[in-house]
């Protein structure tokens, strides 16, 4: 049994056809059913149930793919340990983040790159559901992301910072000359620029409306925010609604747009570093987290300093 066939197996497994594994990892069926066959042989167990609609694993199949999981992330962590110890200040740090957060993982790595100029830097932006199934399979060693609702028990989480969302509109929008907050009937009246309803950031607008049993948001845009500079232009030519993070208000501030106070709102998440209970960070992937952990500090430093002045 070699990594190739762990990696091979665990194409099959996700996309339960034979064609689609082909395309993913870059070789024939025919090679991919010898694989199949060889580490059935190997185990002496079934591991797949084939049938015309494809590939459905075993209870034998879905204990090896949790295993191999494990395997492959452990295969990687060495890889990157060796790689640290041959190479020094040139290893590799492999980190995730959500679009919301990629602006602290700038902020560790600019600071660190002062002590460390030879860093190299693996980033990996996607939505929170993305980053999970990434840290748990090996592929990025840290993740920087809102706190899931519910942590799967492979990860731990090291708090950071306790951030807000906004509404948002343009500047000189009806909603922005309001002396009161807006209640959720005004805020319906206008389109919305959202992410899609995986996203908890956009649960909690859902939420927030069905609780004033208000009809909304209604969503003309829908977007993963993971360029905030192209949905904040949007905004800002139009009377769409958006939300804007706490890390993100700078930005919005550049295009002139304007925090919509929201009557009975309140949207807090907590920003965590996520990894993997089993696995070991390399020396320079701890380093890396502590530095975001010093970043966040100052992060929560400066906005309690713009809400007091």
């Amino acid at each position: 049994m070699n990594l190739d066939d762990l990696t091979y197996f665990l194409a099959i497994a996700e996309t339960g056809l034979l064609h689609r594994a082909a395309l993913k990892v870059g070789i024939s069926q025919p090679a991919l059913t010898k694989v199949v066959r060889r580490l059935e042989g190997e185990l002496g167990v079934p591991l797949f149930v084939r049938s015309p609609k494809g590939m459905q694993l075993t209870r034998y199949g879905t204990e090896f793919q949790r295993n191999a999981i494990s395997l492959r992330a452990a295969y990687e962590d060495t890889l990157c340990k060796i790689a640290e110890l041959h190479s020094g200040d040139l290893a590799k740090v492999r980190v995730g983040a959500t679009p919301a957060t990629e602006q602290l993982i700038n902020r560790a790595f600019l600071a660190l790159l002062k002590r460390r100029p030879a860093l190299r830097l693996d980033l990996n932006v996607q939505l929170s559901d993305a980053l999970m199934r990434a840290l748990l399979e090996g592929e990025i060693d840290l993740a920087v992301a809102p706190m899931p609702v519910e942590l799967p028990e492979e990860l731990v989480a090291v708090r950071l910072l306790r951030e807000t969302i906004e509404v948002v509109c343009r500047s000189g929008h009806p909603l922005s000359a309001l002396d009161s907050p807006a209640t959720p009937a005004q805020l319906a009246r206008y389109t919305w620029i959202l992410p899609g309803q995986s996203v908890s950031a956009r649960q909690q607008i859902d939420v927030y409306f069905e609780r004033h049993h208000v009809e909304g948001p209604v969503v003309q845009v829908q977007s993963n925010y993971s360029s905030p500079v192209g949905v904040f232009s949007l905004i800002a030519g139009t009377d769409m609604l958006g939300i804007c993070s706490t890390q993100h208000r700078p930005v919005a501030e550049q295009y002139g747009l304007r925090a919509i106070p929201a009557s009975r709102a309140d949207w807090p998440r907590e920003i965590a570093c996520l990894v993997r209970k089993n696995g070991s960070l390399s020396p320079l992937t701890s380093t890396f987290m502590e530095q975001l952990v010093q970043e966040a500090a100052r992060f929560r430093t400066t906005s309690k300093r713009a809400k007091t002045a």
